[in-house]
């Protein structure tokens, strides 16, 4: 039997296992209970995050047997169909492929005609920003008063290239990037429903890396399980993504608020030594700083992170001051486009680290004050207090 892939074995089946959107579920299942479906839907968004997803599950609502309903069977021929992808009166266009006006005329004869089977005839074009500019002409009347057994739902990731002639007589969904910590709350689920032992940590990794398309998160999963088997290790994942290790970055950030330069250096040696990218290395360098300056400001650390990153870096975070932190990343980051450009990043990764390390600490005004009053207050101290006049502050044994 071929294998199927993560992404489409746990692709959601019902509206209620959408991740990410629910902002884009309430509304779609008020319109059923409400009878208020309407004629065109447009959903953008990135890749991955459900678009398409969602336009199968609106086909399964409108036309599964029991429906229209916001909870399809997902038994009867109607819904087994589109959920395969092959049902005969719903029709998922590519619009990369068929972008011609030609194509446009094809649809607009076939909408004429009643479903075969089903109560609606749908059509879902993806990337439909790829429709040139004719097919868009082409399309405008049977989109703003098609029959009314038919339902258009498109999907783009560019929305801004579509005519506002067809955004206008469409309903508007944008969807959202996945926050990480959903991404990893739902990959926990998979990954115990696939017998797959794999640590927080990793599928943390995993979570950031997919950059908030639940899509890139599972299709990572699946090139980890393929590279290094049911039981991968932290390393082992950190080098089949191709990223450095997380453990690595928080020795790293460990050095800096310690002002370890000894340290710093065996470190930036042992990452050019593998092989990594420096500038890349800069950058997950800036982004564990950033979190544990949340983790200083907020009182905790970042949700997305795995529970062990969090106590590290709560820890870390009473060795130091928000005020310190602050200048460290701006030290860090400020070298990430230099990096890029220059001839040996390894030389200005290192200076850059240890010029950060060599920072002196900077006391708040509040303690500087503090301090000016303690001297002033001192009986050996030559400030003289200012008086009540506005006058300037002299050493006390000065005569005029």
């Amino acid at each position: 039997m071929n294998y199927l892939v993560l992404a489409r074995k746990w692709r959601p089946q019902t509206f209620e296992e959408m991740t990410g959107q629910d902002h884009v579920v309430r509304t779609l299942s008020n319109a059923i209970k409400l009878n208020r479906v309407v004629h065109a839907y447009l959903f953008c968004g990135p890749r991955g995050v459900g678009k398409t997803t969602a336009a199968r599950l609106l086909a399964k609502a409108l036309n599964c047997q029991q429906g229209p309903t916001v909870s399809p069977c997902g038994v009867c021929l109607a819904c087994t169909e589109i959920a395969a992808g092959n049902a005969v009166d719903v029709m998922e266009i590519d619009g990369a492929s068929n972008n011609g006006v030609e194509n446009v005329r094809e649809l607009r004869e076939s909408a004429k005609y009643l479903p075969q089977r089903d109560r609606h005839k749908i059509y879902i074009i993806d990337e439909v920003h790829m429709l040139s500019g004719a097919a868009f002409n082409a399309l405008l009347k049977t989109l703003e008063e098609p029959p009314g057994h038919v339902k258009f739902i498109f999907a783009t990731t560019e929305p801004h290239k579509l005519p506002d002639t067809i955004v206008s007589r469409c309903q508007r969904h944008n969807f959202r990037r996945i926050p990480v910590a959903r991404i990893l709350e739902r990959l926990k689920q998979i990954g115990e429903a696939e017998k797959v032992r794999i640590s927080d940590r990793s599928l943390s990794l995993i979570a950031r890396q997919s950059e908030g398309g639940m899509r890139d998160a599972l299709s990572l999963l699946d090139q980890i399980l393929s590279a290094c088997g049911s039981e991968p290790s932290d390393e082992s994942v950190a080098e089949a993504l191709g990223v450095i290790d997380r453990t690595l970055i928080q020795n790293f950030v460990e050095a800096l608020v310690r002002r370890d330069s000894g340290k710093l250096m065996a470190l930036v040696e042992e990452v050019y030594n593998r092989g990594s990218d420096l500038k890349r290395l800069a950058e997950e360098i800036a982004l564990q700083l950033r979190h544990l300056f949340v983790a200083k400001t907020t009182g905790d650390a970042p949700s997305e992170l795995s529970d062990s990153e969090q106590q590290a870096l709560r820890a870390l975070s009473n060795e130091t001051d928000a005020t310190q932190l602050a200048r460290l990343f701006d030290s860090v980051y400020e070298c990430l486009s230099e990096i890029a450009r220059a001839d040996q990043p390894r030389l200005f990764l290192e200076m850059a680290l240890l010029k950060a390390v060599q920072l002196a600490p900077i006391a708040s005004i509040p303690d500087l004050i503090s301090k000016v009053e303690q001297l002033a207050a001192s009986p050996n101290s030559k400030i003289r207090s200012v008086g009540a006049s506005g006058g300037r502050s002299e050493p006390a044994n000065f005569r005029a």
